[in-house]
């Protein structure tokens, strides 16, 4: 039997999303468009068990994994605490999505996680601080962190991008200790859908368009750099909507 390594699913995950690309490109407006987002690609890929049940820990400090929540229709993001420029904005757009699945009373099928690319700083006070800005708090979303060989396993098999950099200004701080930044992370943009089965079903690409009536706490809106408060009044195309990520997870709810 061939053993397939991770590095080689990997891979083969990264052909499979541009195959897919290039057909829902060329299938245009026909039936094989997803459901109804314009932003996104669709899919349907096995987490292999290795990623799956990556040990994780979440904002009380307690173990977990992707195999956990095996059976629930999964939102997962990218992220980071001491972003400036994306990350506020991505949070707040997840954040709003769990609300308004809270709303519909359909908490108990989909879980939200928000998942660090910088678990060196992100320690457990540091995302649970992170979470407690957000409130209220909708019960299904969660911000996790864990050591960095598994952040790094975890991010390099969805393609994640990420790499460590000189922080854009020398007077950068984390807004909770008031430590001084030595180094930023600049990353890519994803949101990752995640069906019952724990196949990886749909991403969506890009930072969050936060649209009016969609709360962004004080502390991070003070945080943005004017990067960030340039993302947040005038979005890119290729960014995502609370409106884009529902119709997904109703899209998956309904496999």
């Amino acid at each position: 039997m061939k053993i397939v390594s991770l590095k080689d699913m990997a891979k083969k995950r990264k052909l499979i999303i541009a195959a897919l690309g290039c057909m829902l490109f060329i299938a245009g407006c026909s039936k094989a468009k997803p459901p109804g987002v314009d932003v996104g690609t669709k899919l349907d890929m096995e987490l292999p068990s290795e990623i799956a049940n990556l040990p994780l820990v979440d904002s009380n400090g307690k173990e977990t994994s992707l195999a956990d929540f095996r059976g629930k229709v999964l939102v997962i993001s990218d992220t980071m605490t001491l972003c400036e420029e994306s990350c506020p904005l991505d949070t707040a757009n997840l954040v709003q999505t769990a609300r308004e699945i809270d709303k519909a009373d359909q908490s108990s099928d989909v879980v939200f996680l928000s998942i660090t690319v910088d678990p060196q700083r992100d320690t457990v006070p540091q995302i649970d601080a992170y979470r407690k800005l957000f409130a209220p708090l909708p019960a299904n979303w969660q911000v996790l962190t864990g050591t960095p060989e598994n952040i790094h396993k975890l991010w390099k098999f969805f393609g994640v991008y990420w790499v460590k950099q000189k922080p854009d200004s020398p007077d950068s701080k984390n807004w909770r200790t008031g430590e001084k930044l030595t180094y930023d992370i600049g990353h890519s943009d994803e949101i990752f859908f995640l069906g019952r089965n724990g196949h990886e079903r749909y991403i969506l690409e890009g930072a969050g368009n936060v649209q009016p009536g969609t709360p962004l706490p004080k502390t991070m809106h003070d945080y943005l750099s004017d990067e960030g408060i340039e993302n947040l009044k005038h979005p890119s195309k290729q960014t995502w909507t609370v409106p884009q990520a529902l119709q997904t997870i109703a899209w998956l709810r309904s496999r």
